[in-house]
């Protein structure tokens, strides 16, 4: 029985920490704040010791996951609202580099050293603390820098060249399976891809990887037997 009431709170509290992870929204591992880490953590924990741990009931770790993750959805909603608690809770991007300075001072305030500011410039091409005219530490502690105009990369507006539109290439198969959503924002239906398939001679839509609509009018297709071999890509 002790076995089967742990299948049952772990099922349970899978399902509990799915729908709350929708409800805290989307972040990268990298935009995330210490606040953020801290509630993570914490979540984890909660979740972790209700499942293992036959003395804690499924209701008490309910209660306290939806306490956990309704905290930062709540607190979120007041940083829309408040700046001042935003500023409180997230704190603000610090500079770090200032007209190709180093601010020592507020590297000191967030205990950052100049191991930490040559990792992250490496990280981000830079091997030259020259090179940075600004760098700023944000809040997810990632380093945001601007390099000094003579060692910024030429783009093709300082040539004075027009560059090649390109638009957004919108999916319609993948893995075999057609995106309908996707097929309504290009205005097609099913019968039109089984159409492009069956010019391609592709007789097996699962046999298709990948499939997209390109802004040009153009259907890029991958096959699975393709993809295995050199990933060949198909046009229209």
């Amino acid at each position: 029985m002790n076995h089967l009431y742990i299948f049952i709170k772990s099922i349970v509290t899978f399902i509990v920490l799915l729908i709350l992870a929708r409800l805290m929204g989307r972040k990268q591992l990298s935009q995330i704040t210490f606040f953020d880490y801290i509630v993570g953590i914490t979540i984890g924990s909660i979740a972790g010791s209700g499942i293992v741990e036959s003395n804690i009931d499924i209701y008490d770790t309910i209660i306290a996951l939806v306490v956990w993750g309704l905290l930062p959805v709540i607190t979120g909603y007041i940083n829309l609202k408040n700046m001042h608690i935003r500023k409180l809770i997230e704190s603000d991007p610090m500079i770090i580099i200032q007209n190709g300075i180093v601010n020592e001072k507020n590297m000191r305030k967030v205990r950052y050293n100049i191991g930490d500011l040559l990792m992250q410039l490496r990280e981000k091409g830079v091997f030259d603390l020259s090179e940075v005219e600004f760098a700023l530490l944000e809040a997810h502690g990632e380093l945001s820098i601007l390099k000094k105009p003579c060692n910024r990369e030429v783009t093709l507006k300082d040539l004075n060249i027009k560059g090649e539109y390109k638009g957004l290439t919108i999916e319609v198969i993948l893995d075999g399976v057609i995106l309908k959503s996707h097929l309504n924002i290009i205005n097609k239906d099913e019968k039109w891809i089984f159409n492009q398939l069956k010019n391609k001679g592709i007789q097996d839509i699962k046999e298709v990887i990948y499939a997209g609509y390109t802004c040009d009018g153009r259907l890029e297709i991958i096959e699975r037997n393709n993809f295995k071999k050199s990933n060949k890509i198909r046009k229209k």
